[in-house]
């Protein structure tokens, strides 16, 4: 018995000393890696459904997509499809009235975007929100269609209550195009987990567009642009989006590095 405990007591000796020869790290390292998601993100702008179900000379879907390629940095899409028919009086400023529209006409289409958002804002551990800018790279492919329209002629002597009637036979223009850049601002917030809501205002600029064949109307209206005004190439519009995130992989937070000053002799 004895034998054992002497043999017990020199094996304990044995690794206290191993123990003890080892230099103790009074400053742990925190061993806790926060890695963040990087998927892709799809959902719809809420604001064209919700026009058509108000206006009944509209309709409109666009489906909304980005896909995260650094901490800051996204690609990002816009895929949509929209009708719109639309009538044009004299402005407020003309003397007369008239009970009939100068013309009225219905565009259909769709239009593509691409481009990329940067997110701008700090999150805090855990936060997955964005204030973004961004760019956009634009296509629309269109028919416009002229339903009605009336002479405008300001010698009003054969006609001192109305227009001089145009046509009521409709001229479809098949086959236009149109190419735009556009400047985004915009949000996206964290709701619940992994869905997001948004919003963005856009600055279009018109680089070129295919007019109808016919020299009495230009393009008036382009889908996903909006509409068009003479002697302007820009346009305003927005959308407000809800979207999904689909969580593909994660990627560990790059930390900035810490820079130190040497001390001064």
């Amino acid at each position: 018995m004895l034998k054992y405990t002497i043999n017990l007591f020199f094996l304990v000796s044995s690794i206290c000393v191993i123990a003890q020869s080892k230099p103790i790290d009074t400053k742990p390292k925190d061993t806790v890696e926060y890695k963040q998601a990087y998927g892709l993100r799809v959902g719809v702008d809420l604001s064209k459904p919700v026009l058509g179900l108000t206006n009944n000379n509209y309709s409109g879907l666009e489906i909304v997509g980005d896909y995260r390629l650094t901490q800051k940095l996204f690609l990002a899409a816009e895929l949509g499809n929209e009708t719109k028919t639309k009538q044009e009086q004299l402005g407020p400023n003309y003397e007369e009235t008239t009970t009939s529209p100068l013309y009225n006409f219905t565009t259909k289409g769709s239009f593509i975007k691409l481009g990329v958002d940067y997110n701008t804002y700090a999150n805090w551990y855990g936060e997955h929100n964005s204030i973004f800018i961004g760019t956009r790279y634009a296509y629309a492919n269109f028919s416009q269609t002229v339903n009605n329209y009336q002479i405008f002629n300001t010698n009003r002597y054969w006609d001192t209550d109305d227009f001089s009637t145009g046509s009521t036979t409709a001229e479809e223009h098949n086959g236009l195009s149109a190419h735009w850049i556009e400047a985004v601002l915009g949000v996206k917030a964290e709701v619940l987990p992994n869905l997001y809501f948004g919003a963005s205002a856009r600055i279009g600029v018109i680089i070129t567009d295919k007019d109808p064949d016919s020299s009495r109307f230009n393009n008036l209206w382009i889908p996903g642009f909006g509409k068009v005004t003479d002697n302007s190439a820009f346009g305003l519009s927005y959308n407000y989006s809800i979207s999904y995130f689909i969580p593909l992989y994660k990627k560990s937070k790059k930390e900035k590095k810490k820079t130190t000053k040497e001390p001064e002799n």
